[in-house]
């Protein structure tokens, strides 16, 4: 702890010369982390996917275009027919502990990630048989076209290659590896503290001539919100995310910290706050209410007021920022009167006491988020009593009791913070496929199932040409858009606080951070 103390106390005499935009080799970044319960790089916690996508390595990776790039697969090709897909590694990637990363470490990996990560089937489902001509030579045979399976490959979150010689021995998710793990990633883990730091340093000998930039980067656990404002302004940390930290309404407050810069990272892989309905309960059943729900509340003023125009009033299943957006879609307007006349009509009359039903909205209790839970169920509440809907507020202390709740499929409403994962085959289409209907939160909890949805998700995930996809998207888009079995709010964006010498990649994932650099000072 000692040695940890004195590198932060170092680091500002060390940075605060820096300031021109060219990148210099050097130096330690200090990032604002919540808890990093397991260096497991299946393990879904956001922080830990931070911590698993620098120690390892995936086969592609999104360039500054956001477009599909080589990695650790230095180059890759696509059959005509988009059944095969081959992938040629770099010949000096090693793994941490010096061992090559060869081809049977990646059949060992996608075995694991096909068995075990959440969106296993919906990534790399369709491959049917895996070749290894040579050490540094995979070929995947597809049963189908699958169009996300190289955006899939893109992030260690979704396709960590691992070495079959440390993670191939006894049952995978207790491997003694998880709490020393050897990656082929731009860091290698050197110490920890549990519930204090995770210290990365450089791996010398990393497959991506002259990266990372950095030597070192320390994960400062911190929970308490003084804290992380306070470590903030005092220029103790360089890099956090904003909805960590402080509220929507108070961005413009620490913008005026003149050590620091606000990033918004331009990526394709969005998210969104949605309220799902639960179609068992016979209310939500009903396409009219579901609609009349939509039409009563003002997702524009949810932007403009309550986040300060640092979201988007969402106008689809798709968020804004992903690539098959399709944007002649206008969503629902806001109108209460075809509200109220689409409850009249959906059989749920107002009573003596002018309310047609209570409505239980599920959501996690402050600190997580309140921008996108608490404030979001209490408006719920009031926009709702307009159309003659009491809302029933039940506030879970924590995301794992909410996760519960969901799996159980025991709420009537939720709000759901869902990231799209950039694909739809991968991360929109799980929340609304009849298959995936599971006892698992960030499925599809709702119990929505059409088949003519299933179809066409099915359809794009089979078609490789991208405005052939798009079109087959748009098709979804405008039916969910008509049945609207979530409503759909806010669109999130992503934003980042950063030491303003420091060059955060405003691309990707905000997980890049091997191209993470202090500047070089200005003549």
């Amino acid at each position: 702890m000692k040695y940890l103390v004195a590198v932060i106390l170092s680091l500002f005499a060390a940075t605060t010369a820096l300031s021109a935009d060219t990148p210099r080799q050097g130096g330690t970044m200090v990032y604002m982390s919540g808890k990093i319960p397991s260096f497991d790089p299946l393990h879904g916690q956001y922080n830990v996917g931070l911590v698993s996508s620098n120690i390892f390595a995936s086969l592609t990776r999104l360039n500054e275009n956001n477009e599909v790039s080589p990695y650790l697969a230095e180059s890759y090709s696509v059959s005509d027919d988009g059944l095969t897909y081959t992938f040629n590694l770099a010949k000096n990637a090693k793994f941490h502990d010096g061992e090559p990363v060869t081809a049977e470490d990646v059949v060992f990996s996608l075995g694991i990630i096909r068995e075990r990560h959440r969106f296993g089937p919906q990534m790399f489902g369709p491959i049917e048989t895996i070749e290894t001509p040579d050490d540094h030579t995979v070929v995947l045979r597809l049963s189908q076209p699958h169009g996300p399976l190289l955006l899939a490959a893109t992030t260690p979150r979704q396709l960590p290659i691992m070495p079959k010689h440390v993670y191939g021995e006894g049952d995978f998710s207790a491997n003694p590896a998880h709490k020393n793990p050897v990656g082929s990633g731009p860091f290698r883990l050197k110490e920890h503290k549990i519930d204090e730091y995770v210290l990365l340093e450089r791996d010398e000998n990393h497959f991506r001539e002259g990266f990372p930039y950095l030597d070192q980067i320390i994960f400062r656990v911190v929970t308490d919100k003084t804290a992380m404002r306070v470590g903030l302004q005092r220029d103790q940390f360089h890099l956090a995310g904003v909805a960590t930290v402080t509220r929507y309404g108070d961005i413009k407050n620490f913008e005026e910290i003149p050590h620091l810069a606000l990033t918004r990272v331009e990526s394709p892989s969005g998210g969104a706050a949605i309220l799902e309905f639960n179609h068992r309960d016979e209310r939500f059943a009903n396409v009219k209410v579901r609609q009349a729900i939509a039409h009563a509340v003002d997702n524009q003023y949810i932007s403009n007021v309550f986040h300060g125009g640092w979201t988007l009033p969402s106008v689809g299943p798709m968020p804004q920022s992903n690539v098959f957006f399709d944007e002649t879609l206008e969503g629902r307007a806001y109108d209460v009167d075809k509200a109220n006349m689409l409850l009249d009509e959906a059989g749920y009359p107002r009573g003596e006491d002018d309310i047609r039903f209570e409505m239980k909205v599920l959501y996690i209790a402050p600190p997580h988020e309140p921008d996108v839970q608490v404030v979001l169920g209490e408006y719920l509440g009031v926009a709702l009593k307009d159309v003659g809907i009491k809302v029933i507020q039940e506030s879970m202390p924590g995301a794992a009791a909410w996760s519960k709740r969901m799996a159980d499929w025991s709420h009537e409403t939720s709000i759901i913070l869902a990231g799209d994962k950039i694909d739809p085959a991968i991360g929109i289409g799980r929340l609304y496929r009849c298959d995936n209907i599971k006892h698992q939160a960030y499925t599809n909890t709702s119990g929505y199932c059409n088949p003519k949805v299933d179809e066409l998700f099915i359809a794009g995930a089979m078609e490789a040409n991208f405005e052939k996809r798009k079109a087959i998207y748009n098709e979804v888009q405008a039916l969910l858009l008509e049945e609207m079995p979530l409503f759909w709010l806010t669109d999130s964006t992503n934003l980042w606080f950063n030491h303003k010498d420091l060059h955060f990649p405003s691309y990707g994932y905000g997980e890049f951070w091997d191209e993470v650099y202090w500047k070089q000072a200005q003549e």
